[in-house]
């Protein structure tokens, strides 16, 4: 008999049926305090863990408490799941988190939106970082262990950004034991993948110990491009002493692309044309390689019995290169004419250098014991761009041809300008969890941030850099509150408000920067938890309120080769609902599901005269859907020693639309259902069978205008791993 039992559950007090009335926050579950404690009998083997937080806490307050005391909503996709659905890399997890629209395509990259607003922050073990640019491919998920999503406005602990949220990767850590893993992957358009996860002891007592993991991964995409992608990884873990540890990580990964594709175009009338998802619209001699190698040194110290201090520094450099030529133009439904050959190329380079340090504990006053934390970051980075033009371009594509696009590549390319741009960000932080009684908790906190950016552009060959641009912000404030009420057994009610703020490169008429938008995010709900934490589920009302949004002044008309100027007065809304549950039924059963509704509004939009324009009372976040279902159950079968596992889910949103001049594109309702079957044919040996998009439905991820940059989600595919333990 295999052993997959470290804890029991009373899993007969609990179905699936109960969980999901939880998530629509029915007053009738109750825990059955019996089982709470008949578990908490048992004997449970001793964990040592090395993270450096509490699930959740980086995204959040870094305060060590549980995800049901955390008054916001955070997601976590954690190893088994990244597994059980092979998802290899960010993008793919984004698309399975709840309550997140991904859209390929934006800037040259995906983007990851929430709540309507564009997530512009990543963390990498709890550090900021800035996140995204042009020269960072996205991240493979061989080298994490678990994705932590918040949802809402994250300027505690990040200073500025969206009112959207933040993710935080956890890396993995060196084991306390040797240990091996090989894992194989054959999938749909060639897809081939070969991971390797090496945990080893360096000195035999085990104070100091390593981790290297390597991946190699060629494959096709179902629009005719080819990837080729390499990853190393290392890691060492040094424990100085029984409460001291210094960890030292790098990571390499070179990625490259024989191919550029910029998406689909449309019909003029707005519809999808009629040509198969396959057919290539770029040219074959298009490329896209990137180059990105992260450092991280941290150093973590507990004393006292329950503080902590932890100082962290990262390093990160990236390159890229860009030569494409894609279809570009509407398509005349009645001729069959209008798109062009278009392209140009681009040289990205990006460094940034990110340092966090905090201490956190707990301390008594007034008889009671209440928690603090104290902590600073600071990130500086530098990006530059080149751009090129193409010769030889601009030629009539017939996309009803088999090969649409014949023409050569061209010999050079004409330097178009360069932009180089800074940025520094530097802040302090403080957070306050109050005990004002057993089941009662108020949090407070704030933070204090200054901001600058510099924008040089060079416009010739051999020419001066130009400075076009240096704004700054000083000791900006963003406060953080919250309050949590363990109303009895697992449930806990909470209201929570949290701030965030986004400079803005605009001046106003006295020549002084416009202020910074500002949002504010608020939520009220219930969370609620089992098991010690292994199963999680929470249900939120949610409102996002983003001020300050540049408008034209209508005071200063704006002409062509004039300086325009800027007031700080637009204002939009996003509110809705937040629910899921997360987590272990049984340890044979695991369960994510995630139901969000969420309704975006410009409330103020003014034109250059001051007056309301179109858009004011409509949707500003138009591709957020409405509804977003997001669910994956997976359930090891009680036959053949439970070796054999079976897994389901669904994802399902309502319509989304993006406006192309006077036309509203639109993409109706769709559900996705993918499915997976695995065997475990040895104790280290297993076997999985992952189908996506099961029923081939045919959709758009992303809609952009009639011209191009429309892109399909994937069609059914399939993928076979393997799964080797040494």
């Amino acid at each position: 008999m295999l052993s997959r039992h470290p804890y029991r559950f009373q899993s007969n007090r609990w179905s699936l049926a109960a969980c999901l009335c939880l998530v629509m926050a029915s007053p009738g579950l109750a825990a059955d305090p019996q089982a709470n404690d008949a578990e908490q009998n048992q004997t449970v083997e001793e964990i040592v863990v090395t993270a450096a937080f509490a699930r959740g806490a980086a995204v959040a307050t870094k305060l060590p408490m549980p995800l049901s005391e955390t008054p916001q909503t955070i997601s976590i996709i954690d190893r088994d799941r990244l597994d059980q659905q092979a998802l290899v890399n960010l993008d793919e997890v984004m698309a399975n988190v709840p309550g997140i629209t991904v859209q390929p395509g934006t800037r040259l990259r995906t983007a990851y939106y929430a709540r309507g607003f564009v997530i512009d922050t990543l963390n990498f073990d709890g550090i900021p970082t800035s996140g995204w640019n042009e020269a960072v491919n996205t991240e493979d998920m061989a080298i994490y262990d678990s994705v932590e999503v918040l949802r809402g406005a994250a300027g505690l602990m990040q200073g500025s950004g969206n009112p959207s949220g933040t993710i935080n990767l956890v890396r993995k850590r060196p084991a306390r034991e040797l240990a091996a893993t090989v894992g194989l992957m054959l999938g749909s358009w060639d897809n081939r993948r070969i991971d390797a996860d090496v945990s080893l002891l360096i000195t035999t007592d085990g104070s100091l110990r390593g981790r290297l993991v390597g991946v190699a991964e060629e494959r096709d995409f179902y629009y005719g491009i080819h990837r080729r992608k390499y990853l190393g990884y290392g890691t060492l873990e040094w424990s100085l002493s029984p409460d001291t540890v210094l960890a030292a990580t790098i990571k390499k990964q070179d990625v490259e692309d024989d191919g550029a594709f910029m998406g689909t175009p449309l019909y003029s009338d707005g519809s999808p044309l009629d040509i198969p998802l396959s057919r290539r619209l770029h040219a074959d001699w298009s490329r896209r390689e990137w180059n990105n190698t992260q450092a991280f040194v941290e150093l973590k110290h507990r004393f006292w019995d329950d503080w902590e201090a932890k100082v962290a520094f990262s390093h990160i450099a990236g390159d890229s290169l860009l030569d494409y030529a894609s279809a570009y133009g509407a398509v005349n439904k009645a001729t069959g004419t209008g798109p062009i050959l278009y392209g140009g190329a681009y040289d990205f380079d990006n460094e940034e250098t990110d340092l966090d340090g905090y201490v956190s504990g707990g301390f008594n006053l007034a008889g009671r014991r209440h928690q603090l934390v104290l902590g600073a970051n600071y990130w500086d980075g530098d990006t530059s761009q080149i751009s090129y033009s193409l010769p030889g371009l601009m030629q009539p594509l017939n996309l009803f041809a088999e090969n649409p696009v014949t023409t050569p590549a061209p010999a050079d390319r004409t330097f178009a300008g360069r932009q180089d741009t800074g940025t520094r960000q530097y802040g302090g932080y403080g957070v306050l969890r109050f005990s004002l009684a057993d089941p009662l908790n108020l949090i407070l906190g704030g933070r204090l941030s200054s901001w600058r950016t510099k924008t040089d552009r060079q416009a010739n060959v051999g020419g001066p850099l130009v400075p076009t641009g240096d704004y700054k912000i000083d000791n900006e404030f963003t406060p953080y509150g919250g309050l949590v009420w363990k109303v009895g057994g697992p449930f806990s009610l909470y209201g929570s408000y949290a701030a965030i703020f986004t400079p803005q490169n605009y001046l106003t008429a006295d020549g002084r920067v416009i202020d910074p938008m500002t949002g504010s995010n608020y939520e009220a709900g219930v969370k609620a938890d089992w098991f010690q934490g292994r199963l999680n589920a929470s249900a939120a009302l949610f409102r996002v309120i983003q001020n300050n949004r540049a408008q034209l002044d209508p005071s200063y008309p704006c002409v062509t080769g004039a300086t325009c100027y800027y007031v700080a007065e637009g204002k939009v809304r996003s509110q809705g609902f937040d629910t899921g549950i997360e987590g272990k039924l049984t340890p044979d059963w695991s369960l994510q599901a995630g139901y969000t509704f969420t309704e975006t509004e410009y409330l103020r939009d003014r034109t250059a005269t001051g007056a309301a324009s179109s858009n004011e009372g409509q949707a500003f976040s138009s591709f957020t859907p409405k509804h977003m279902l997001r669910l994956w159950s997976h359930y090891h079968l009680p036959v053949l020693e439970r070796r054999l596992g079976v897994g389901a889910g669904v994802n399902w949103q309502s319509r989304f639309y993006a406006k192309s001049g006077t036309l509203v594109l639109n993409q109706g309702a769709y559900a996705t259902v993918n499915l997976r079957a695995d065997y475990t044919v040895l104790e280290n040996v297993s076997l999985g069978l992952n189908v996506n998009n099961l029923f081939d439905k045919r959709y758009f991820a992303t809609l952009s205008s009639t011209a191009w940059n429309n892109w399909y989600g994937d069609p059914r595919n399939v993928m076979l791993s393997l799964r080797v333990g040494l």
